[in-house]
């Protein structure tokens, strides 16, 4: 029955009941049932840009709307949205007229059909308990009926001494096959009963589970005619962030070092996304974009002894005039203590493409890639490089009589980096973690590489018949040191080593370095430096002297 056919028939017009009694009637046959509510659609998550901080989610839908107006509701999102992020934008001859946002909080738990399944498993786990517990019943009832006839039997005159002999050794045999079959009983029992408590457990870690409440999108939208809709409904979620992190693999000294640049995704947004168009940026959108302002700075002077008066309410009320307008970090202690004033203020999927924005770096993935929301890392290869760099080795001996290689390397800023830790590999082998500091104003980065067993520096303290002498009021403190350096390796190394001397805390102490043995001196800091080129097997002496005069009667530590 069509709809123009209700609207025609006769001159006089149906009954209001009757005419919306056709039109459901019609809409039934015509598979298109109408709702009062609002019309369901189910949309998949299509792309997601993370942040450092949050990320941004596109979902595509597509369904048929009618003529006239109608309202979509888009169900399964995740409940942490930032209303004001959202947009909904689409495809074909409608118009959206409005566009709102709610949480539903009667939606099924998340992991319903999980549960539904070990249900199940745990049902048929008890029910295999029960009956092999019913079978190790009879094999008890079995051997309480063998000994009770034993006793009898025994107990009877008129058997022959082969006959009882007979009887007990039936009994014996009986006996042991009832306790073997009670024994494998008991241990297809321990099993169904270790399998059960572990599906028990995993049940209750989902039941604990609140059923998570989900967002909906309420879309009001008008249209001419039934048409073929598609939409991209895009809003941004906190709960989702990556951090960079590196392999950094040397193959050996005078090559370049391959770099591997690694994402660690976490998705906990609620929502798993599956084949999504992935990407990575380096911005954070909860950082905010307003610009800071600083606002007049006013010190106030510090009173203890009219703090001290005050009561405990006068101190509250105090507080609050006089420091209510200052940052949240500023606070005012209790009596006797200061007042702290602050001023205001995995498998990896390599990245197509990395686009250098404005203000931020973005990384493409290019094949689509799978990040469950179980709040877990996971890791994505980001970008392959090799970098070219040039090898050294470092000693402290005053710390450590090892010898420490690093590569240095320059031209990284153009490499999109960003600050994170490292792998770090050297021939092969795992050497440790290191962090590189790609935010620091240098041009070169210094990549240690681990200890170098094949160069050995040694420190001994050189030996004197009198190491202190006393002149006057004053005393005199010569020390000196012995430095041997060892290469054992069957290839030069360039190396460079530190060490000290004391420097000077007050102007009744005088510090003299009276031999820097070849050093680069750095008089604020103390400093010696050599930069040496030790050839294969070769040794090379250092050292270097200073002397301490100080009052007598002023003890000072001298290494």
């Amino acid at each position: 029955m069509s709809l123009s056919f209700i609207t025609t028939i006769g001159s006089r017009p149906f009954p209001l009941i009757i005419t919306l009694s056709l039109l459901l009637l019609q809409a039934e046959m015509q598979g298109a049932p109408i709702d009062t509510e609002g019309r369901k659609i189910t949309s998949k998550v299509a792309s997601a840009k993370v942040f450092l901080s949050g990320a941004q989610v596109s979902r595509t839908a597509s369904t048929t709307i009618p003529s006239g107006a109608s309202t979509l509701i888009f169900t399964g999102l995740t409940q942490h949205i930032d209303p004001q992020s959202l947009q909904v934008t689409g495809k074909g001859g409608y118009t959206i007229l409005s566009v709102n946002h709610r949480i539903n909080h009667l939606s099924e738990s998340p992991k319903k059909k999980e549960i539904e399944v070990l249900q199940d498993r745990i049902k048929k786990l008890e029910k295999d308990w029960a009956y092999e517990k019913a079978m190790q019943d009879v094999w008890v009832n079995e051997e309480q009926l063998l000994n009770k006839n034993s006793s009898i039997g025994g107990q009877q005159n008129g058997l022959t001494a082969s006959q009882l002999t007979a009887v007990n050794d039936y009994v014996r045999q009986r006996l042991i096959t009832t306790k073997t079959n009670w024994l494998a009983q008991q241990e297809k029992l321990t099993t169904i009963n270790t399998e059960a408590e572990k599906l028990r457990k995993e049940l209750a870690q989902y039941q604990a589970q609140a059923p998570a409440p989900t967002s909906e999108v309420v879309v009001e939208i008008t249209s001419s005619a039934e048409v073929s809709a598609s939409f991209v409904l895009t809003y941004f979620s906190p709960s989702a962030s990556w951090i960079p992190a590196y392999d950094l693999r040397a193959k050996t000294t005078g090559q370049p070092i391959e770099l591997l640049m690694k994402a660690q995704v976490t998705n906990s947004t609620g929502e798993d996304w599956s084949k999504v168009d992935l990407s990575l940026s380096s911005g954070n959108p909860t950082l905010g974009g307003v610009m800071p302002t600083l606002n007049p700075w006013t010190l106030y002077t510090y009173q203890p002894q009219q703090i001290q008066r005050l009561s405990s309410n006068d101190r509250l009320r105090r507080q609050k005039v006089d420091f209510g307008s200052l940052a949240p970090s500023t606070s005012a202690m209790a009596d006797g203590e200061s007042i702290k004033l602050a001023e205001t203020s995995a498998s990896f999927q390599w990245a197509g493409a990395i686009n250098s924005r404005t203000t931020t770096t973005e990384y493409v993935i290019d094949v689509p890639f799978t990040i469950p929301a179980d709040g877990l890392a996971h890791t994505v290869g980001v970008q392959s490089k090799s970098i070219a760099a040039t090898y050294k080795h470092y000693a402290t001996p005053k710390l450590d009589k090892d010898a420490f290689l690093y590569a240095r390397t320059t031209g990284w800023e153009d490499l999109n980096l960003l600050p994170g830790e490292a792998n770090v590999f050297f021939e092969g082998t795992f050497v440790g973690q290191s962090y590189l500091q790609l935010d620091a104003p240098t041009d070169t980065l210094n990549i240690s590489l681990g200890r170098d067993k094949g160069v050995v520096v040694e420190r001994v303290k050189r030996k004197r018949e009198n190491d202190k002498a006393i002149v006057g009021g004053s005393r005199t403190i010569t020390a000196g040191w012995d430095l041997t350096v060892r290469n054992t390796k069957g290839t030069s190394v360039e190396l460079e080593i530190r060490d000290q001397y004391p420097l000077s805390p007050q102007s009744e102490i005088e510090v003299k370095l009276t031999d820097k043995g070849g050093a680069t001196v750095d008089a604020d800091k103390g400093m010696l430096t050599w930069n040496l080129t030790v050839a294969p097997k070769e040794t090379k002496k250092l050292g270097f002297t200073y002397t301490v005069k100080h009052p007598k009667d002023m003890p000072v530590v001298v290494e």
